[in-house]
């Protein structure tokens, strides 16, 4: 797919966001809580044979991410499914990259989720964890909190340099 979308007036979290993150064209890559589905296209643009798989609890939302990303879904560049990560079916392929931007589930009582993910993901795959806050000292927290998280589910743990108001964190699978 040779489609490309343009970053101007893209919300800087997102730009920041795919900047970290070591994309392929083939990847198989899934997003948890795409919400209107802007990353989702970002992520379509920079894959070739590879694909993006965005869930969200939201119908609303998965109805704005289907509209915006219309073309790549015909495609077969962009699949949607409306769920939980808990539930939702994920096809049968693994990942070799996911990632969330501002989903708190992470920072929280996220087991079932991240064993899950952990089980999803391929061998040396990488979950990347993005979070924009409203006020200092929050990322800190979340990333502290995801950091922990990912650890006690056997996730290989960095932490990406991020600001006061962002934290990233990524977690592997050996």
């Amino acid at each position: 797919m040779t489609a490309r979308m343009s970053t101007v007036g893209t919300a800087s979290r997102f730009t920041w966001a795919l900047g970290l993150m070591p994309l392929t064209p083939d990847h198989r890559v899934l997003e948890v809580g795409c919400g209107h589905g802007l990353a989702l296209g970002l992520v379509a643009a920079r894959l070739g044979a590879g694909w993006v798989l965005g869930i969200d609890r939201s119908a609303k939302m998965m109805a704005q991410a289907a509209r915006r990303n219309a073309d790549a879904v015909r495609a077969g560049h962009v699949l949607l499914r409306t769920g939980t990560l808990a539930s939702v079916d994920l096809g049968p392929e693994p990942f070799d990259l996911a990632f969330a931007i501002n989903v708190s589930l992470f920072a929280g009582d996220a087991h079932v989720e991240l064993t899950r993910l952990r089980e999803r993901l391929r061998a040396g795959a990488s979950l990347f964890l993005f979070h924009e806050a409203p006020v200092a000292g929050h990322a800190e927290r979340f990333g502290s909190a995801a950091a922990r998280n990912l650890e006690a589910h056997g996730f290989k743990v960095r932490r990406l340099k991020g600001s006061p108001l962002r934290a990233a964190v990524v977690g592997t699978v050996p």
